[in-house]
């Protein structure tokens, strides 16, 4: 992305702790002016992973008036849990107590609500109500409607990955679509079927040069998720789904779930589209809840 010089959007530090990696940037309206990609260690805590959000964030002191952090898990009340701990264990952290030593004021959001909003502001069809799905090292969701975005009682709005698709199959300990149709699920699979090591990225590229075990793999992930926007079609009617994440963006994939959500939906639907920001939609999500929250008058 590049800087608009005549952007009179508010400039806000945001940040995008997701579970695999952490993305620091100074965002202004859809631009990114500056970033810093680090990973993100799972084997550590959400102290360490916010005390390195500011020290970047100190690189940039004073050139940002608000500061927005966008998270995988539960939101709510300042507090961030996590709710699938295969994607990122995190029992229950006081994320508000920690943003507010920016000292500046602040917005907190799940990844995939952040995103959601990033893709009405600025997406392919600014202004549209729609379902945002990130399909990466999890799989969430974000929804937008009648022009706001739902968070929830809770702050669980949109946790589509925690639905289950085999409900019916009498397995008294179902598996939901975010740990059967994700790039973790799709490495392991891969490893499996080519008995070596493999990572989602790995799968991706063999099912590009022909690798019948890896294109059915893809395949599989694919179908799995234009089954799930089928169930949200019907529990929420959105006119568009959007659909970023890693695997979301690889090449091909959005194309594979058209495809098979025709298959399993036929008639009218909603466009399944996917995603404008790319990997920026949660930052630049978040950035702008927050300049609208807290910096109404550009800044002032």
């Amino acid at each position: 992305m590049t800087v608009s010089p005549q952007s009179q959007e508010p400039t806000v530090l945001a940040a995008d702790i997701g579970g695999t990696k952490t993305l620091v940037a100074l965002v202004r309206g859809r631009d990114i002016i500056a970033s810093r990609k680090i990973p993100t260690e799972r084997s550590s805590t959400p102290d360490v992973w916010v005390a390195s959000v500011l020290e970047i964030a100190q690189e940039w002191s004073g050139a940002y008036r608000a500061a927005a952090i966008t998270v995988t898990g539960q939101v709510h009340a300042g507090l961030w849990k996590g709710v699938n701990h295969d994607t990122l264990r995190v029992s229950e952290f006081d994320l508000a107590a920690a943003i507010s030593k920016f000292g500046v004021p602040y917005e907190i959001l799940n990844d995939a609500q952040a995103a959601a909003w990033g893709e009405h502001i600025y997406g392919s069809v600014p202004g549209s109500d729609l379902v945002y799905l990130t399909v990466s090292t999890g799989l969430g969701g974000g929804i937008v409607a009648g022009g706001k975005l739902l968070r929830g009682h809770r702050g669980l709005a949109g946790h589509f990955g925690l639905f289950s698709p085999d409900l019916l199959s009498g397995d008294n300990n179902p598996q939901p679509f975010e740990n059967a149709a994700t790039g973790p699920w799709i490495a392991r699979a891969g490893s499996e079927a080519s008995k070596n090591p493999q990572t989602a990225k790995s799968v991706f590229e063999q099912a590009r040069t022909g690798e019948e075990w890896a294109r059915r793999i893809v395949e599989m992930s694919a179908s799995r998720v234009a089954s799930l926007c089928r169930d949200i079609s019907f529990a929420i009617d959105p006119p568009i789904i959007v659909i970023g994440g890693g695997v979301g963006l690889a090449d091909g994939y959005v194309d594979s779930v058209r495809r098979h959500f025709a298959e399993q939906m036929p008639g009218q639907k909603p466009e399944i589209l996917i995603s404008e920001l790319q990997e920026h939609a949660g930052i630049v999500g978040v950035a702008a809840f927050a300049a609208q929250t807290h910096l109404k008058n550009g800044g002032e």
